[in-house]
């Protein structure tokens, strides 16, 4: 039994009911839209993450006989599944072998963004009184009604986490990477949350820029190169009764560099950080690849440590920084001389947005093909109708309707990923995706590559995302209609 479809809300399941005892449950496709309204803190740009994740599920969304039986059991659902329209609704969910329909969507990696809407001529556009939010949807969806209730919670869980994890990761290798120099990092996260979300965080962190993981599950799942340099407990480890503890760390690190030439890099930090490069020095006769530095690093002590590697007669040997680093401080520990950077948590877990990326799935075309919006007047939160392409141009996106003529210019970013049951669309690999990312940040202009917060009188404000006129015509008869 697994868990994987049942990750749903109560509330999906209670309102198909509901649909069936309305005779909707048998009503031709729906679309909907996945996407989130407005950039997390400190964002400039999302690279959306989850797309690989989201087609493993649809190979295995099914539900099985204790499944089944877990819902005939609820507390809730169990009296209301014994009825006519309760019984028809698990006889639609037991016949589900696979997700069958239609997905469009952004390219794994594909930089994402939110801001204010504009008309095709830069104004902005306002909704009842009130601007309105666009933004880059991500992925589009015709499926049949059970089909879109089971999947809009599973597939925002990955979308929100894995965006979350590849934009803060995009960050921190930007702030090593700030003056054109190409200093790797290294994810080292898996300890700070659950083992199977350490393995997604491992994969967007790396489609996002890092160099590697010290994850060897990811590596056996998705091919990404693991890495790692030593620990606390190694040194610790090695101690003897009566015997300095500079004595017993020398004999590890010498032991270490026998068994790694040329992959050692030796913490130094566990007992004395300047005699531990001393000792690291001393145990490789000044042939070691780097040492690291995990526990009170700062600018000056780079900077120390780089003098002292050098005095002792290696130069050529790198300086591999952790420490519970973050973007802000990996470009301040880069510009003192770092070659490199191990960052668990504030990767994994992005705690300066650990809410994901706020994205949301919603219908935008009912089954009777009647194009829909959300509007909740004065709350901000409106959503745009209709199935849509977006085309991404070097300083804007613009939003049409998807039957709309192509532009004479612009690529259009929602391409099919899946028809019927099948795949239609192979997935890139992850290096390939990576570099993907790496491209269209380049490509980005400079205010938007920055750390800092781009705003309308900072240089040239967010990512434009425009609107068709075709587009801002349905939007304003719906809002007009409502």
């Amino acid at each position: 039994m697994s868990a994987e479809t049942l990750s749903i809300d109560v509330y999906q399941l209670t309102t198909l009911i509901a649909h069936a005892a309305d005779g909707r449950l048998d009503d031709g496709p729906l679309s909907m839209s996945f996407f989130f309204r407005k950039l997390p803190k400190q964002r400039n740009y999302v690279v959306s993450c989850g797309l690989r994740s989201i087609v493993e599920y649809c190979h295995v969304v099914r539900f099985s006989s204790e499944e089944l039986m877990v819902l005939r059991a609820h507390p809730i659902l169990g009296p209301a599944l014994k009825t006519e329209p309760g019984q028809r609704v698990l006889a639609a969910l037991q016949s589900i072998d696979g997700f069958e329909g239609e997905i469009d969507a952004a390219p794994e990696g594909t930089l994402a963004f939110a801001g204010p809407a504009l008309r095709e001529d830069g104004s902005p556009l306002q909704v009842a009184g009130i601007p309105l939010t666009a933004y880059t949807p991500l992925l589009q969806v015709r499926a049949s009604l059970p089909l879109c209730k089971l999947i809009e919670t599973p597939w925002l869980s990955r979308i929100n986490f894995l965006s979350m994890v590849a934009s803060k990761a995009a960050r921190v290798v930007s702030a090593a990477q700030y003056d054109g120099v190409d200093r790797p990092v290294i994810e080292f996260g898996q300890r700070r949350t659950h083992p199977q979300a350490a393995i997604d965080a491992a994969y967007a962190a790396y489609i996002a820029g890092c160099a590697a993981t010290s994850n060897l599950a990811a590596t056996y799942r998705y091919g990404i190169p693991s890495i790692g340099t030593m620990d606390h407990f190694a040194v610790q480890a090695c101690e003897r009764l009566q015997t300095p503890v500079a004595e017993t760390e020398l004999h590890f690190f010498q032991r270490f560099c026998e068994l790694f030439p040329g992959n050692a890099t030796l913490l130094v930090d566990t007992y004395d950080t300047w005699r531990g490069i001393e000792n690291a020095v001393r145990a490789t006769g000044g042939k070691l690849s780097g040492v690291r530095l995990d526990s009170g690093v700062t600018p000056e002590s780079v900077r120390r440590a780089r003098k002292l590697l050098d005095d002792l007669g290696a130069p050529h040997a790198k300086l591999f920084l952790s420490d519970g680093l973050d973007e802000f401080r990996v470009r301040e520990l880069a510009a003192a001389g770092g070659d490199g950077f191990g960052v668990g948590e504030n990767i994994t877990c992005s705690p300066d947005a650990a809410t994901g990326i706020g994205a949301v799935g919603k219908l935008v075309q009912n089954a009777t093909g009647k194009l829909t919006m959300k509007l909740a007047r004065g709350s901000g939160k409106a959503t745009l109708p209709g199935r849509l392409q977006v085309y991404r141009f070097a300083d804007h996106d613009l939003l049409t309707l998807h039957d709309e003529p192509m532009p004479v210019s612009g690529r259009p970013l929602l391409q099919p990923l899946w028809r019927g049951k099948e795949l239609v669309t192979e997935l890139p690999s992850p290096s390939q995706t990576r570099d993907y990312v790496t491209q269209q940040r380049a490509a980005l202009p400079p205010h938007l590559r920055k750390l800092e917060l781009a705003s309308a009188g900072n240089d040239g404000g967010p990512w434009p995302i425009l609107l068709s006129k075709r587009l801002v015509h349905v939007i304003e008869e719906l809002v007009s209609a409502m």
